[in-house]
């Protein structure tokens, strides 16, 4: 993944004009890696070929939000590899042998789905492109915490998205404070009561 701004997007494709692809890549690789440094620490690995060239190849730049990378360096937004499988219990096994508990996934696959390839248990969410079967604007969620923020609608899908995935995962944690308050009251109670 190569976090780029759009202002270095725009750079790029000025250059592209009087460039090559390559020396274009270059530039931007270089800037990017002044700009953000190593962020493999991050779990983002960025891929040996450049920005622009990832794009004539597939038509769609592999890029992330930079507000997204300020959330991963501060901890926020963490970075897990590839998951292997999800077991009942909301237990989650990645390729890489770990495993964790997760109350909420968010799945960001980027432009082109491939859930279908991986995510074996949850067909039943997805049609035959990998894309959500709820449509639009209730597509972005899932059942058992699972959210599924690709819509085909460009940013503004993706904004929209996001924005009532984080609601919607803002509710679910508030819910779960105000049920842990009240079965802490109710105890009180029994014991006032005893």
């Amino acid at each position: 993944m190569h976090p780029l701004t759009k202002e270095m997007v725009f750079v790029g494709m000025c250059l592209m004009k009087y460039l090559s692809v390559e020396k274009v890549d270059k530039l931007l690789v270089f800037m990017s890696k002044m700009m953000y440094g190593d962020m493999s620490k991050y779990g983002l690995i960025r891929p040996k070929e450049g920005p622009f060239s990832i794009r004539v190849r597939t038509g769609r730049p592999p890029s992330i939000d930079v507000g997204c990378i300020k959330m991963i360096k501060k901890g926020k937004v963490k970075v897990y590899p590839t998951i292997s499988r999800i077991k009942k219990g909301k237990i989650v096994e990645f390729v890489d042998g770990k495993s964790g508990q997760f109350d909420v996934i968010v799945f960001a696959t980027g432009y082109r789905s491939n859930v279908l390839e991986w995510l074996k248990d949850y067909k039943e969410l997805f049609n035959e492109n990998g894309m959500p079967k709820g449509c639009y604007p209730n597509h972005w969620k899932g059942e058992n915490g699972l959210y599924c923020a690709f819509s085909r609608r460009a940013l503004q899908g993706i904004v929209y998205s996001s924005q009532k995935i984080a609601n919607d995962i803002s509710l679910t944690i508030d819910a779960k404070k105000l049920l842990a308050e009240a079965v802490e009251v109710n105890a009180r109670i029994k014991l006032l009561d005893e």
